[in-house]
């Protein structure tokens, strides 16, 4: 599933990047990158977060079924 524009680089309004991976029942949430600007303190990323495969599943289907979210040009 794809959250954000294609064409953004995080160059212009900055995003968060997070690495995805299936262990077994396990999703996990690692590796972090989020928008800072030069002029101040780095900001802290998220926690490694994990999530039951079966549920985030479940969460990712209804995501993708439910468009309301969707922007279109």
């Amino acid at each position: 599933m794809e959250l954000g524009e294609r064409e953004c680089t995080g160059g212009c309004c900055g995003f968060l990047t997070v690495v995805v991976q299936r262990f077994g029942e396990i999703v996990q949430w690692s590796d972090w990158e989020v928008p800072w600007a030069a002029h101040t303190d780095m900001p802290h990323p998220p926690p490694e977060l994990h999530f039951d495969a079966s549920q985030y599943d479940a969460e990712v289907a209804r995501a993708e079924a439910d468009r309301w979210w969707q922007v279109h040009s």
